[in-house]
């Protein structure tokens, strides 16, 4: 939704002017970069469009017209309190695939819904030349001295999970919020019980050894064998039994444990200090004015005074009159720090790239770019790749679609036209769902996937299986913003049938009968989970973040195209949030504080989990392949992704690997070094002739001759 509002200029002479004084302009919206239009506001004013994010309102509801089948992997009954459409790859979702006994990382702390218990750990960080990791353990865990016959997700959103444990008498309940420095359960008839980990004990509570003995308190102090000093506390106080192995109560109890690990010596004062209110889930608010985004965390809490929450390093970066904490704990991806408050606000400045480079292509190389457009004219993505495969096909239909661009940016509208033309052929059948591998809509989770991707689980790099759809979708939509913005017919035809795309990885509302709500993207981690229906001990995972970005800059043009407000800057917001994490996560510069060497030296992470970071790929450990994975495909877009402080750093390991470089790898090593040397780069573009199959060589020069 749209709100309108006034800055009316005499607001400037409350701050700084004189009554003779005339006040300053305020800045003209920006059109290039698709934000909130701006309007005449009357004298002494400016008209400020602000989009908010509405979560109650879905972009369709309309069910997509795609053939329906159901899925070969029946939800588990950890799944069963919730309703189709289910989520696929949220944070949370080792707890229910396979057997349900994987970790995930809830930030800072490592848990695991075990049948009889939470686990929960904050193993030490440990850096390598090549990884970044956590070990898998347990260090506690938080449980009852009743038998429980299940546990299940009763609830989730956008900042949490909750997971319910059922025993004859009673409930054990976890709200598990992300950036939470405690972990808490809520008893309802049960005696509650403290565990220790494998191979960990207990060997000391408030300071006293001797074991066994019964403590009465709200608050207890655990030391453990290995080094780490816990708090429990409990709401209300509560009679524990203690020895090595666990604290247990003889009583049934109403209330909640909280645990936590102390990281430091500060750290128990500051966490007496909020023990009191308990997160019990949450919700994200966005709007975007102008150029600029505002992101707001808003947690529900039960008990009295200030939340407690813990902030990434990119979260630290975007807090606006945030109020800090004196605690840390450290993660893979770097120090969380405390945060008081029970909402935060992220700041977020938004891309002004639109469909083509910020600068015209430079009139030393036009003529060589032109040419290398006139010789790729023919191309046509192969029908036994575009007409199968999600991904690949997929990549080769953007590749038309952006020598469509490039040939209107370079003002050839009839050859333009002519690339449209085919584009339609080559797309459409896929939003037609009359390819050889047609889309279907999934009726069991909830999604649209491949005929092939629900035969096998392998098949389309898992998509089937929910694996890296805004990948796949995002170059279907650059392929279908190309023709909405320029074929008037063509999206009339067919606009309805590409949100089909949208909604099933940016819908924003539960409201939504046919999608969960952005599907992919972690909005605490501020980046995209690739990962879908499979469990792994590391827990979620992404590798190319430039796919991701590409994704949400396609949502972007896309709204543009439909004229949809709520599309274009649902993939504002999106593009913001995965670009700052890319370029905080991924990529490392020299001033980086995230990763510590000698892992630091690699330049870059290949594949991101939750609980450790790898300098490599699925595909393999060349470190081309690690470079080259977080620049593809190159479109204007890449110019907000691919930082001049990141090359600046990385471009020696870069260049080093550049010479042995397997092809067509070695094209965007060409890419990077333009952002740092443009004059060398289109010399090596010259020699190069190996290209990846969703690049071509006339986009691989427009890049080049379009840098600063």
């Amino acid at each position: 939704m749209l709100r309108t509002f006034t800055l009316l200029s005499c607001l400037c002479a409350i701050a700084a002017c004189g009554d003779d004084e005339t006040p300053p302009t305020p800045p003209a919206n920006n059109d290039g970069g698709g934000g909130g239009g701006g309007g005449d506001g009357g004298a002494g004013g400016v008209m400020v469009e602000t989009w908010e994010l509405d979560r109650d309102k879905p972009l369709s509801t309309v069910e997509p017209e795609f053939e329906k089948s159901a899925h070969p992997l029946e939800p588990v009954d950890a799944l069963s309190d919730l309703d189709a459409p289910l989520p696929t790859n949220a944070t949370w979702m080792n707890f229910v695939l396979g057997a349900g006994d994987q970790r995930i990382n809830a930030a800072p702390y490592d848990l695991k819904a075990l049948g009889q218990a939470l686990s929960i750990a904050r193993p030490d960080v440990v850096v390598a030349k090549t990884s970044v990791t956590t070990a898998d353990v347990s260090h506690l865990a938080l449980s009852a001295r009743e038998a429980f016959s299940g546990h299940a997700v009763t609830s989730s959103d956008l900042l949490s999970v909750t997971m319910e444990w059922k025993a004859q008498g009673g409930t054990m309940t976890a709200p598990i919020v992300y950036g939470m420095p405690y972990v808490t359960t809520t008893y309802a008839g049960l005696r509650p019980s403290v565990r220790a980990g494998d191979g960990v004990a207990i060997t000391a509570v408030n300071g006293e050894s001797t074991s066994p003995t019964e403590v009465t308190g709200d608050r207890f102090e655990i030391s453990l064998n290995n080094g780490q000093t816990w708090v429990l506390y409990a709401f209300p106080e509560i009679t524990l039994e203690w020895d090595a192995l666990s604290m247990a109560a003889r009583a049934p109890y109403e209330g909640s444990l909280r645990l936590a690990l102390v990281p430091g010596p500060n750290a128990a004062a500051e966490l007496d200090k909020h023990a009191a209110v308990i997160p019990v889930g949450g919700d994200v608010e966005a709007t975007v004015t102008e150029d600029t985004a505002s992101v707001r965390f808003v947690w529900k809490t039960e008990g009295e005074g200030d939340l407690l929450t813990m902030a990434l390093p990119h979260h630290q970066e975007r807090l606006e009159m945030a109020k800090g904490a004196d605690i840390t704990y450290p993660t893979v991806i770097g120090e969380m720090k405390g945060i008081s408050g029970a909402s935060w606000e992220l700041v977020y400045p938004l891309s002004t790239i639109g469909w083509d480079s910020p600068r015209r292509v430079s009139d030393d190389w036009s003529e060589i770019v032109v040419d290398a457009l006139e010789e790729e004219r023919s191309f046509t993505p192969a029908q036994d790749v575009a007409g199968v495969d999600p991904y690949f096909g997929g990549k080769q239909i953007a590749k038309l679609a952006r020598l469509a661009q490039i040939a209107e940016s370079v003002e050839k509208e009839d050859l333009a036209e002519e690339l449209r033309a085919r584009l339609k052929s080559q797309l459409n059948p896929w939003l037609n769902g009359e390819n050889e591998n047609p889309f279907v809509y999934d009726t069991t989770w909830g999604g649209v996937v491949t005929t092939k991707g629900l035969e096998s689980e392998t098949a389309d790099f898992g998509q089937g299986y929910y694996n890296d759809h805004h990948f796949h979708y995002g170059y279907f939509l650059y392929a279908a913003a190309v023709l909405a913005k320029s074929d008037a017919d063509w999206r009339d035809e067919y606009g309805d049938k590409v949100l089909w795309l949208v909604r099933d990885i940016a819908n924003p509302s539960a409201k939504d009968p046919h999608f969960t709500p952005f599907r992919s993207m972690d909005w605490f981690r501020g980046h995209s989970w690739a990962s879908g229906l499979f469990p792994f001990a590391d827990g979620r995972n992404q590798e190319s973040t430039s796919e991701a970005v590409n994704a949400w800059y396609s949502l972007k043009l896309l709204g543009e195209a439909l004229d949809n407000d709520d599309v274009k800057n649902i993939g504002r917001v999106l593009l913001a949030l995965e670009t700052a994490s890319a370029q905080t996560y991924w990529q490392i510069t020299s001033n980086g504080t995230v990763y510590d060497v000698p892992f630091k030296e690699n330049g870059a992470v290949g594949v991101l989990w939750s609980t450790k970071a790898d300098f490599g790929t699925w595909f393999g450990e060349n470190p081309e392949y690690v470079y080259g994975i977080q620049m593809l495909p190159i479109t204007p877009i890449s110019e907000s992704l691919i930082s001049k402080a990141w090359i600046s750093y990385a471009w020696p390991a870069m260049e080093a690997v550049s010479p042995g470089a397997e092809d067509p790898w070695n094209a965007f090593l060409i890419a990077a070094h333009a952002t740092v040397d443009k004059e060398a780069a289109w010399e090596e573009a010259q020699e190069q002739t190996a290209l990846d199959d969703g690049l071509s060589r006339t986009a691989l020069l427009y890049w080049i001759a379009t840098r600063p």
